[in-house]
């Protein structure tokens, strides 16, 4: 009689990575606030070089394990109070078991910085410019 051993082993198949760029877009350094608000940072890159595009405050979001990411799957514009000013609505998954955790809204200098990435052209043509009529520089 032959005995084969790990027949009954199965294979675990990798999860399936979202897109470029949000399979690049991670939330990370979570921390919890009083009235159950989390503050994350929302990195850019892979492994090897990271940038953090700014924080990102949610109160439905739990925080995950030590050191555990969350995984950006997808983000959409969402109406603008500003015009100028974006303001994204992002699916997120929990990074270790890939279940879908939340929904963020991503918005300010954040959501200036994701846009850019994520290619708005009204974002990357931008160009501060002070205001002729301000007062402040008098």
């Amino acid at each position: 009689m032959m005995v084969l051993a790990g027949c009954g082993h199965q294979i675990e198949r990798p999860r399936p990575q979202p897109p470029a760029p949000f399979a690049y877009l991670s939330l990370t350094a979570c921390r919890a606030y009083r009235d159950n608000i989390v503050e994350c940072q929302l990195e850019y890159g892979t492994d090897f070089g990271r940038q953090r595009l700014g924080p990102v405050q949610e109160r439905s979001l739990t925080i995950a394990g030590d050191g555990e990411r969350y995984q950006i799957l997808s983000c959409y514009p969402v109406a603008r109070i500003k015009r100028e000013l974006p303001n994204f609505v992002c699916r997120i998954s929990s990074g270790s078991s890939g279940a879908e955790a939340a929904s963020i809204l991503v918005k300010g200098g954040t959501a200036v910085r994701l846009a850019r990435i994520l290619g708005d052209r009204e974002q990357l043509q931008y160009r501060w410019t002070p205001d002729k009529w301000s007062r402040l520089n008098d």
